[in-house]
């Protein structure tokens, strides 16, 4: 019993630093490239799994069961040396690579995080099909490592830095193996395996040291630009926040009308090395902000006086200086980022003056719309002005911690926060004659969100007002229409300020605006527009993406199309497939980089299919020649749906009840630790002995009940619980996430069980069940953004009623030939 404690703690060990990887792999991407090459971090970790898992299938004479401890703890070594060594190269190669190769190099070089999760594939691959006390509790052991290893990872850069966690990481995975293999006769592994883990964890400490005397490794370079001056730099879930010194230079703004004289003090403030804000020296002497005055995103003080204000995204305290300068009484800054709030009210605070401690002035570290829904407060004005990270949530995928800010449900929430009168001023990127996406957008939105308050159609021009400086449209709206004199007055200050009036009561911009203004627009308007500007929703939440998947693999076909008609006249595959990628690329290219992600997207479908083919399609073809196909294409089959099933079903209520609990590392702390926990429970309750027909049975009708009733029952919760404090939000959470996760976590078991019989072919269906887990973490991205969450959970429940039904009939021809079997006697092999 002590040595098959060993191997769950291995495959728990090796679990927890796997997800835990993934998540470091995010925030690595987000920061030295651009925040769209880490959604490429789940399904470069699912790769590595699915090619650990085939290498164990095609060498069964290397991984036998009488050496599995041994070859565990090698690869568990050999997943700490490729992890910390693919990770150091990562951050380094800027010292050894000339700067005009760099980023290809880079974006090469991502390649290379397959490695370590091909060696935890491989451990993970052995622990569940090799052993002979394999199945439920193994699984669980490694579905529960998970869990822990989302939820540790997060408390981990509370600590150390990202370099030293990986360290740390490293150091105990490969001493989980040296621990598998200590107390038996010296081997190579056990010398191995526990060289490793103790030169790691020297260096993790030596790191950890350094770290927290400024001397750490760290980036040295991200998206083109050397990382030096930093004057503070702090990691989490969030971003990576860095601070340096602009000295005493130009005012910094985002949209002037006119050139600013004079110079002031300020700092920058940047969020993943892209996304940046402004800290400014503040006495408090609002002379020397005068010139907030001529920035269009506070364009809604001239349009009417505000007391009390709720300023989203606190950033360097912009927003709340301006709040001060127009004579705000009351002014409540809400930020979610802990390491910003830390900068601003700590290691900046005399710098900026300590806004935090002036009268009328309240800063709060929330989630905005979380915190304005359970607020009892009323607002004459809620200010979000561009709040972008540019940054991925180590929650991965497209779920943007922005999102939640700029949709039809969220600007509800913000009018019933209003008090009457009050305003909702939301500032975007806008380019004249160029780029006007996010502007029609932000128009389609507030016309909803206004008709949805009881705004009849034929009167939402009357509430709307949009103006312009620079490459930035402020839009103004409130549920009350603007008078005729208090338009006349508003209209006077805001082009004597030299702001471009857009969007008025008297004035029109163009027929786009003006039909969705007139409440005219359908979907088929939409549908008919160049860019999809329909107003975005809890359901389809990505505001930023205006760029349609159909129209992009629309033009990808056409020219594989073009390539396979010209025959021996083309240029060759890989001139086609060069021009696939430019014309996906092209197609997704705006102004401001939203659509390149909507872009990374499509390639790693394409990518992800070819996949597929490889690692399951050929292989499947070459067991078909030896294997019947009536024996081999239920199990694939099953194993496949239950990833794809568990996916999409994750990804969905990720992004669901992210919206719901308002912190991105939700997605983690909550939704992700309590799907893998469960699940882990879930597969504890089933034995490695196949179960009976009626308790197969029961426990299928229990998943697809549940699947249904958790389907139906999350959107009405969350909406009834919206304005619920944060633990009993979190707690509904779990009670929604729970029953799923239980019910999903017996069904690989159950077809462990069921196909233990063909023992050679196990790692197979896992491998199948890893690839398509990869593809259904792209696929449930991109059908949330062409479909909806909703159906994209549905999507989820419809596989996991086809592995049921594979799972039934397997379980009923395996009782037949019980039945069949004569007593005493034994079944004729096959």
């Amino acid at each position: 019993m002590a040595a098959r404690g060993r191997y769950y703690f291995a495959i728990f060990t090796v679990a927890f630093a796997t997800l835990a990887y993934q998540i470091l792999m995010t925030r690595f991407f987000s920061v030295m490239l651009y925040y769209h090459f880490a959604f490429a971090a789940i399904s470069l970790a699912m790769l590595g799994l699915t090619r650990g898992a085939i290498h164990v299938f095609q060498n069964p004479e290397r991984y036998t069961a009488e050496n599995v401890a041994a070859q565990v703890a090698r690869h568990a070594a050999l997943f700490a040396i490729t992890g910390v060594g693919t990770m150091a190269l990562f951050l380094c190669a800027p010292l050894v690579v000339p700067e005009p190769l760099l980023a290809g190099v880079l974006a090469a070089a991502t390649l290379a995080f397959v490695l370590p999760f091909t060696q935890s594939g491989i451990c993970v691959t052995l622990l569940l099909t090799r052993l002979p006390f394999g199945g439920g509790w193994m699984y669980a052991a490694d579905l529960s490592g998970a869990a822990l290893g989302c939820l540790g990872v997060i408390l981990a850069l509370l600590v150390v830095d990202p370099v030293s966690a990986t360290l740390w990481m490293a150091a105990f995975t490969a001493g989980a193996g040296w621990l598998l293999t200590a107390g038996g006769a010296p081997s190579r592994a056990v010398r191995f395996s526990g060289a490793v883990a103790l030169t790691i964890a020297v260096a993790a400490a030596a790191h950890t040291g350094l770290h927290a005397s400024g001397r750490g490794l760290g980036v040295l370079w991200a998206k083109g630009v050397p990382q030096t001056g930093t004057l503070f730099e702090r990691w989490n879930t969030y971003s990576r926040v860095r601070v340096i010194g602009l000295g005493v230079s130009a005012p910094e703004g985002w949209g002037f009308a006119r050139q600013q004289e004079g110079k002031i003090d300020q700092d920058r403030l940047d969020i993943d090395a892209d996304a940046a804000t402004v800290i400014t020296r503040f006495d408090g002497d609002l002379s020397k902000v005068a010139y907030l005055r001529n920035d269009v995103v506070n364009a809604a003080y001239l349009v009417q006086p505000a007391d009390h204000v709720a300023v989203v995204g606190v950033g360097g305290g912009r927003d709340v200086l301006s709040a001060r300068y127009f004579g705000a009484g009351r002014i409540t800054g809400i930020e979610i980022n802990p390491a910003i709030f830390e900068v601003l009210t700590d290691r900046f605070g005399d710098f900026s003056g300590h806004l935090d401690k002036l009268p009328g002035v309240a800063l709060v570290n929330a989630e905005a719309r979380s915190y304005i829904n359970h607020s009892s407060e009323r607002y004459d004005l809620v200010q979000i002005s561009l709040i972008d990270t540019w940054a991925a949530t180590a929650a991965g995928g497209l779920t943007l911690t922005e999102n939640r800010l700029y949709t039809v449900e969220a600007w509800q929430d913000f009018y019933r926060a209003l008090n009457p009168g009050g305003m909702l001023s939301v500032s975007r990127w806008y380019r004249p004659g160029a780029y006007a996406a996010e502007f029609y957008r932000l128009v389609a939105i507030a016309a909803t969100a206004l008709e949805n308050t009881g705004v009849p159609a034929g009167d939402l021009r009357n509430h709307v007002i949009a103006v312009n400086a620079g490459n930035i449209v402020t839009v103004v709206t409130r549920p009350q229409a603007f008078t005729d004199a208090a338009w006349r007055d508003a209209r006077a200050k805001l082009e004597a300020e030299g702001f471009k009036v857009l969007l008025g009561p008297d004035v029109a911009f163009d027929d786009v605006t003006s039909t969705i203004l007139a409440g005219e627009a359908d979907a088929a308007f939409y549908d008919s527009l160049p860019e999809n500007v329909a107003p975005s929703t809890d359901n389809r939440p990505f505001f930023f993406y205006t760029a349609r998947l159909r129209d992009i693999f629309g033009g990808a076909r056409s020219i594989v199309a073009e390539a396979a008609s010209a025959g021996g006249e083309s240029s060759g595959a890989g001139s086609t497939v060069s021009r696939v990628v430019s014309a996906i690329f092209q197609a997704a290219s705006a102004p401001f980089k939203n659509n390149i992600a909507v872009a990374t997207t499509v390639i790693l479908i394409i990518g992800t299919l070819f996949a597929c083919l490889y690692y399951v399609g050929i292989p499947f073809v070459r067991l078909a020649r030896r294997v019947p196909l009536s024996v081999l294409s239920p199990p694939v089959a099953y194993f496949s749906a239950i990833g794809m099933g568990f996916m999409l079903i994750e990804v969905a209520q990720m992004q669901r009840l992210m919206v719901f609990l308002g912190h991105p590392v939700y997605g983690l702390a909550v939704v992700l630790f309590t799907l893998l926990l469960f699940s882990g429970i879930g597969s504890a309750t089933v034995g490695r002995q196949p179960a009976g027909m009626a308790s197969v049975a029961l426990r299928a009708a229990g998943l697809l009940a549940v699947l249904v009733a958790v389907g139906l029952a999350t959107p009405g919760i969350t909406a009834w619980a919206q304005s619920a404090a944060t633990d009993v939000r979190i707690l509904l959470s779990i009670a929604l996430l729970a029953p799923a996760g239980l019910f999903m976590g017996m069904m690989f078991p159950l077809g462990l069980s069921t196909w233990r019989r063909d023992a050679e072919l196990l790692p197979f269906f896992w491998s199948a069940n890893g690839i398509m887990s990869m593809l259904a973490s792209v696929a449930g991205v991109a059908l949330s953004m062409e479909v909806g969450i909703a159906e994209t959970y549905a999507a989820g429940v419809a596989f996991y009623v086809g592995c049921t039904a594979i799972l039934l009939a397997a379980r009923g021809s395996l009782a037949k030939a019980a039945a069949s079997r004569p007593a005493g006697g034994v079944v004729a092999a096959r």
